[in-house]
């Protein structure tokens, strides 16, 4: 019997767009440019619009999943599989979660030794990080959704930042000719964008937790839309800006950009924006620790508190164990081959069979 979620701890169906922005928008977005210009150059942009395309029919895949079993992915796998086989299944995803939480922390960590305080030690910056994360999560999950609220706040305004460009720099004529690469190169492109854009399927354990969640659907699709269009123009200003050459030896190109804007009475932006994007750091870090942590209490059926602890004190080491560029750069690879595994095959194959088997059980019965 799937156990339904109290409805003090649920929040509003419209919660459920800022949800997905908060988990879809971090600092990937410093930086992705280089990535999906390897194979589709300038034309990379036209990439961020398959990848938006392919989520929106993702995510309504998992919403009629969800919304056919009327519970989580948990529940899911146990109703197909049974106990043991669906547990097994389901803490496949939880582990994801908790390596997907993990990657974005040790990336920002990254970023803050490079940009501000190369001699910071890579646990301290994680312990506060992750007691912050702890602290929210903790409050329960319409404190986790409230976050989510505050940084989409701050997503709209870099969202507008991404205008603020230099206009001694910028070359209308990088962006010609357009779609001067071949479908398979747009589709490749796109599949590099599966990491950045990831944060989508955090859908799968929030469900529960949206009062009529059947209604939400659109609240879900507004928000890959808005997370789509975020990236496209990143994508695009950027574009604008940065050499097809020197775009491919830039890691966070947004930050250099970010560099060659002063005011009078601010000399390097790029420290205060950097900050604020703890602000998203967070965001992210907490959801993913929130449904993992969720997803081991259901399998193991003990309090939330005792996981979240073990995955934190888990996510410590492992931060500390990726402190070479090449072994998180690995890392971060391993991680989007995941998602792309798990969310763009196994979750519609998962969805077919779901359907067929829920459709032989009603012939039957």
């Amino acid at each position: 019997m799937i156990l339904q979620v109290n409805i003090r701890h649920q929040v509003s169906p419209y919660f459920l767009f800022f949800i997905i922005i908060g988990a879809q928008t971090g600092v990937g977005i410093l930086g992705f440019h280089r990535i999906i210009a390897k194979d589709a150059g300038y034309d990379a942009w036209i990439s961020v619009l398959i990848a938006g395309a392919i989520i929106q029919l993702i995510m309504a895949v998992m919403i009629h999943l969800l919304s056919s079993a009327n519970g989580d992915i948990v529940d899911v796998h146990n109703h197909l599989y049974g106990k043991l086989f669906g547990s097994i299944m389901s803490g496949i995803i939880m582990v994801y979660f908790w390596l997907a939480a993990v990657s974005v922390l040790r990336e920002y960590i990254e970023i803050i030794q490079v940009w501000m305080f190369p001699t910071l030690p890579t646990w301290v910056l994680a312990l506060l990080i992750l007691l912050l994360c702890y602290y929210i999560i903790s409050g329960g999950f319409r404190v986790v959704a409230g976050i989510c609220f505050v940084a989409v706040i701050y997503t709209i305004l870099l969202f507008f930042n991404h205008f603020y460009l230099p206009r001694n720099y910028i070359h209308i004529d990088n962006l010609l000719p357009i779609l001067d690469h071949s479908l398979v190169d747009l589709l490749r492109s796109a599949k590099e964008t599966s990491y950045s854009m990831a944060g989508f399927e955090i859908i799968l354990m929030v469900f529960p937790f949206i009062k009529n969640a059947r209604s939400s659907q659109k609240f879900a699709h507004l928000g890959i839309a808005f997370t789509t269009l975020f990236y496209t123009v990143g994508a695009f200003t950027t574009f604008l800006f940065i050499s097809e050459k020197q775009i491919q030896t830039t890691i966070w190109a947004r930050i250099n950009i970010n560099t060659l804007t002063t005011f009078s009475f601010i000399q390097r932006i790029e420290y205060i924006l950097t900050s604020l994007y703890l602000i998203k750091i967070v965001t992210i870090i907490t959801l993913m620790l929130w449904a993992s942590s969720r997803g081991f209490k259901k399998i193991f059926k003990k309090k939330q508190k005792a996981p979240l602890l073990v995955l934190m004190a888990l996510s410590l080491v492992l931060c500390q164990l990726l402190d070479d560029r090449y072994i998180l750069h690995s890392f971060l690879d391993m991680i989007s081959s995941i998602s792309l595994a798990l969310f763009y095959l196994y979750i519609p194959l998962l969805w077919l069979v779901y359907i067929v088997v829920k459709k032989k059980k009603r012939i039957s019965g």
